[in-house]
């Protein structure tokens, strides 16, 4: 049921000012918190790499190494890791992927794979949801996607997506091991997959790309990365003098906006998918998440009011509760398969 900050639809009265702040900060500091500072990367792996992953293709599998258990009151972690399945060949510094895990002490049967938004490095972020979660009776299961946190191979301050060539050797790789992940998951639990932002549209590729019944809540999220990067405040970042000017807009747009979504079939279980998204975001355009929502038609969409940041900063409990309506409304035979 609808709260006091929620509501129907996408009515704003503008970019949240908090978004604002951030836009200002970008336009200021653009040189430091620049994308793709180091221009288009490898041309032939742009070229080489498929724009999308299907259904259809093979899920490889993979093997979980899992450390010892540590047990807290009320939830227990586990850490563990297993080798990228990536079909490209990933930096070395990359292929280790390091697992955890938190659920509540007494068990359950659902664990949702918590994908990473922009910069989000490690897993302390996501912790805060996934113990949101384990209160809600859902595991929650975290890895660092090539590039990212563990598997990072540039040093801190650095951007750690340097090129065009290593955001989509980032995606297809936090895809395909995504999907083997949830594989894995499923031998013993219901799965599902949920992420904000960047993790929520990459949660959404991935569910769009297993044949079987994922539990699917994506927040803050595009169809794809293209209108993100190209008409909302994150367009002000991108170093356009290192992809050989502003005139480079037309082909980036091309190359991002092919991953999408909207070109992947329609599954059965998108029918009990959530969405959240705020009314006010000035990172992701409001027709961007309703074009997910038409595609996946019975899909709820809940829109809260607030921008990009506050949404998940002071709106993490209906988060964690859209992941948990996404294990029902599947349960319940509105995406079953």
């Amino acid at each position: 049921m609808a709260g006091p900050n929620r509501i129907r639809g996408p009515q704003s009265s503008g970019m949240h000012a908090i978004d604002r702040l951030a836009a200002i900060a970008i336009r200021v500091d653009g040189r430091r918190l620049g994308i793709f500072p180091d221009g288009w990367g490898d041309r032939g792996l742009l070229d080489a790499t498929p724009p999308l992953i299907g259904p259809d293709d093979p899920i490889p599998e993979i093997e979980i190494v899992w450390g010892r258990k540590e047990e807290n009151r009320g939830y227990r972690v586990r850490r563990g890791s297993f080798t990228s399945p990536s079909s490209f060949d990933l930096p070395i510094e990359t292929r280790a992927v390091p697992l955890e895990m938190i659920e509540p002490a007494a068990g359950t049967n659902r664990v949702v794979v918590l994908m990473p938004a922009w910069n989000d490095h490690g897993f302390e972020t996501r912790r805060k949801m996934a113990h949101l979660l384990v209160a809600r009776g859902v595991a929650a299961a975290m890895f660092d996607i090539p590039f990212y946190g563990a598997r990072r191979i540039v040093p801190q301050p650095a951007q750690a997506i340097r090129t065009v060539s290593d955001f989509m050797l980032m995606g297809t790789g936090a895809i395909q091991e995504a999907r083997a992940l949830l594989a894995a998951l499923r031998a013993e639990r219901r799965v599902g997959v949920s992420g904000y932002s960047m993790g929520g549209n990459v949660a959404a590729l991935v569910s769009a790309t297993v044949p079987f019944s994922v539990a699917t809540s994506v927040h803050a999220a595009s169809y794809s990365p293209g209108p993100v990067y190209l008409d909302g405040i994150l367009s002000r970042a991108i170093r356009w003098e290192a992809l050989g000017g502003k005139e480079a807009s037309a082909e980036l747009r091309e190359r991002l906006s092919a991953v999408s979504v909207l070109a992947l079939p329609v599954l059965d279980h998108h029918r009990a998918a959530t969405m959240v998204s705020a009314t006010r975001d000035g990172f992701v355009p409001s027709w961007a998440s309703e074009a997910l929502h038409r595609h996946w038609p019975g899909c709820e969409l809940e829109w809260i009011e607030a921008g990009h940041a506050t949404l998940i900063n002071r709106h993490a409990e209906a988060l964690a509760d859209a992941i948990v309506r996404a294990f029902e409304r599947t349960e319940a035979g509105a995406g079953s398969s």
